[in-house]
This record gives structure tokens, sequence and C-alpha cells, in this order.
């Protein structure tokens, strides 16, 4: 589990009610948790991080002033 989510976990209650566990946690985390399960489960996504990695195994990256620059933020 990544240091993002353990710092989060302090603001997560788990407990029983009556038989069934249930978990408490604010809603914006339970928004992101929504959009990031959507988002993993896209066709596109799957393909675009494929695609990604192959291109930087292959060496076709930019540093972050490349991109800077492509971008015209200097």
């Amino acid at each position: 589990m990544n240091t993002l989510l353990l710092s989060k976990l302090d603001k997560v209650v788990s407990q029983k009610i009556g038989k069934l566990p249930v978990v408490v946690l604010p809603l914006e985390d339970f928004e992101n948790m929504k959009e990031n399960l959507e988002m993993y489960q896209s066709k596109t996504f799957r393909k675009d991080i494929v695609k990604a990695r192959m291109e930087v195994k292959k060496g076709k990256i930019l540093t972050f002033e490349e991109v800077k620059g492509k971008l015209k933020l200097r």
C-alpha cells in the first residue's frame, strides 16, 4: 500500500453494526475511490498505460524541462 493511502487511514473508521462490518470514511475520499475505480476499469486507460510503458522502455521520454519548453511554460 502506498504512503499516500496509509496517511489517509487515520480518517477511516471500521466497526461492526450488528453482524455486518462497515467502513466510515470522508465523502471526498469515497468519491475519489469511485473515480479511480472507474478509470482503472476503462479499456482505454489500460491501453494507454501499456503504450506509455512501451514508450518508456524504448526511451521515448521527455524531461520536465523539455515538456515545459514544448508547452511554452518557461
